[in-house]
């Protein structure tokens, strides 16, 4: 997609313009650095006590459930 080397407001617009709209991240820090309600993009957060696969898998059906009501511009952390 030509994205590499994209900081976050970029990729935000970038996202926006693929028609992306959820992003789901385990930077707990990003909706604190960027507007994400002006982004239009919706922010799933993984917040987990390290970001390794094993932490991250049991948040996966709180994930699932955010996924079918998340809306545009909104921030939803789930887990830690």
């Amino acid at each position: 997609m030509g994205w590499d080397g994209k900081q976050n407001g970029e990729l935000l617009a970038l996202m926006r313009e693929a028609e992306i709209q959820v992003l789901l991240t385990v930077d707990r820090n990003l909706p604190h650095q960027q507007n994400i309600p002006k982004s239009g993009i919706a922010v799933l957060v993984m917040a987990a006590w390290r970001t390794e696969v094993e932490d991250l898998l049991p948040l996966l059906p709180e994930v699932n459930a955010k996924l079918a009501t998340i809306q545009p511009g909104e921030v939803v952390v789930v887990g830690g």
